[in-house]
């Protein structure tokens, strides 16, 4: 049975003759192949890779508060209508923007019933009251000591009454001029009991 495999027995002694010398250069052949092929490996997985894109960073909006208001300017002025002014503004620079007082107002009355220093708010109205206002004022029966007129005072003057806040003041202010103190009820700016409670501190 031995004698069927005798000549590839010779085969392989003659071939290891031939390599045995030369051994470091068959070791030397494979370690370089090896390297090749992980080296062909890791580039070619790089490549099926998804690269991640980085994800930008968020970026905070800073809301600037405005520092605009916008109020009314009526009355006995040259340009009435609404103005945008500086938040600081005061009730002068109001009216100055309106071209200031119409011709024939008198400047008496309007340093006794206009603080042209006061502050300004959004949404404020100011009222310029016509000669024919005070008229109409002074026809009236004297006012009580400490009342106010509501045809001339300030929303800062007005909120000073029980039950008046910046929302009613504003609306007083909105209503004028009045020929009647009624008129607060009659527009509905006043209940008919808050009315009631305040008649002795309101005058026209």
């Amino acid at each position: 049975m031995f004698e069927l495999y005798e000549p590839l027995l010779v085969g392989l002694r003659q071939l290891w003759k031939v390599v045995a010398p030369r051994w470091w250069l068959l070791t030397l052949c494979l370690g370089i192949g090896l390297s090749g092929w992980n080296l062909w490996a890791s580039r070619f997985s790089s490549f099926g890779q998804v690269q991640a894109e980085p994800t930008p960073a968020a970026t905070l909006t800073i809301v600037e508060p405005n520092d605009q208001i916008v109020v009314d300017v009526a009355g006995a002025v040259l340009h009435p209508g609404m103005y945008q002014l500086d938040r600081d503004a005061r009730i002068g620079q109001a009216i100055s923007r309106a071209g200031g007082f119409h011709p024939g107002v008198d400047d008496r009355v309007v340093a006794q019933t206009i603080n042209l220093a006061e502050k300004l708010q959004d949404e404020d109205k100011v009222y310029v009251p016509f000669e024919s206002d005070m008229a109409v004022t002074r026809t009236q029966q004297p006012a009580a000591s400490g009342s106010l007129s509501i045809n001339s005072a300030t929303a800062t003057q007005l909120q000073t009454l029980d039950g008046i806040g910046e929302k009613r003041a504003a609306d007083i202010i909105a209503g004028r001029p009045y020929q009647q103190l009624s008129e607060l009820v009659e527009r509905n700016i006043l209940s008919t009991s808050l009315f009631e409670q305040l008649q002795g501190d309101i005058t026209l």
